[in-house]
């Protein structure tokens, strides 16, 4: 999640009240009944299992992480990329020449977005095998995003600043055996973006009408699209689901989708508090984050239910941004101090 995708987040959230109450499609649960849900005594399954230096950074923002398909952590600073096995020490595991502002990985290659230049590195010894170019209506680029899956990737590019306000991102699809880069959207929201075998799963606004919708593209690129109400919503693949934290007026909403149609399955409120979700090896994990801040001492990492409940919470002072992914696990910034936090149950 990109700097300005989070604090765009934060501040509405801010001004939305709390709500105890649990609405699902269908049905309807009294506030007092999840209260009592979230208050009872469960044993706290989830819990801390690491905590590694990733060392210092004036904005951990301007870093970029990804976890691969075996849970090894590949992050950056500035122009290097570094590599995190388990609990072990950071060691580098390439150069990239330019600042590095989106990072990828499958099981033999590492992708690194420097400006709109993707290339792709060799895991076992850090070489260059090949690159690809991205188009962009205006650059430089402020934010990118990558997602890897098998011999796909996602590319998305954003231009927005603080003179220039929200823009819609540039979304592309890339088979990693071909030289070509597919345009596959234009006016997509950046971030809010999960992926897995099946294909990519996002918001954008299509058609001479700007409808907003939910939009489904398949590693060939068959694009299947829903009209959708909440968009700008926070995106993860979890448990054979698809979930996005919506606003649904004034207030926040887990909501539950079909992958395979996009039909809405189901609606629970959750807490305001409620920042980033993210499909992980033992569920569906949410980060609340109960400040006004990007970096919150009160954070918690806890796991999430369909039907909005929250289970075992673990207090991750600092917490800034959860890594989907096989390796559950949480960046957190300590006064420009980065650490990664990892979680087993």
């Amino acid at each position: 999640m990109s700097v300005r995708t989070a604090r765009r987040r934060i501040l509405a959230l801010a001004a939305i009240p709390a709500f105890a109450g649990l609405v699902v499609v269908g049905a309807a649960v009294l506030p007092s009944a999840q209260a009592a849900a979230r208050g009872a005594a469960k044993p706290a399954a989830l819990h801390q299992t690491g905590r590694v230096a990733l060392g210092t950074t004036s904005d951990v923002f301007r870093n970029a992480f990804t976890e691969s398909p075996d849970g090894k952590l590949f992050y950056s600073r500035g122009s290097v990329v570094y590599v995190v096995t388990g609990t072990a020490k950071p060691a580098v595991a390439l150069h990239a020449g330019g600042r590095v502002l989106a990072l990828a990985a499958n099981d033999s290659d590492v992708f690194v977005l420097t400006g709109l230049r993707v290339t792709e590195y060799s895991r076992s010894n850090g070489a260059a095998v090949g690159h690809w170019t991205l188009s962009s209506p205006v650059t430089p680029i402020t934010a990118a995003g990558l997602l890897s899956v098998g011999t796909t990737l996602w590319a998305w590019t954003d231009w927005s600043t603080d003179s220039s306000g929200f823009e819609y991102a540039n979304l592309s699809r890339i088979v990693t055996t071909s030289p070509a880069v597919h345009v596959v959207d234009k006016l997509a929201f950046p971030a809010d973006m999960a992926a897995n075998a099946s294909g990519l799963y996002y918001q954008d606004v299509r058609g001479v009408a700007q409808i907003t919708s939910l939009v489904h593209v398949t590693p060939a690129g068959v694009v299947h699209a829903r009209s959708l109400k909440n968009v700008d919503s926070p995106t993860a693949l979890s448990a054979g689901r698809l979930e996005l934290l919506s606003f649904h007026g004034n207030h926040q909403n887990l909501d539950t989708y079909s992958p395979a149609t996009l039909a809405r399955i189901s609606s629970a409120r959750v807490s305001s508090d409620d920042r980033m979700i993210a499909g992980t090896s033992i569920g569906l994990l949410v980060l609340a984050e109960p400040c006004s801040g990007v970096a919150c001492a009160a954070a918690t990492v806890s796991e999430l239910s369909v039907g909005g409940l929250t289970t075992g919470a673990v207090s991750v002072p600092d917490a800034v941004m959860l890594l989907p992914g096989p390796g559950p696990a949480v960046i957190e910034d300590a006064g420009g101090h980065m650490f990664l936090v990892r979680f087993g149950s």
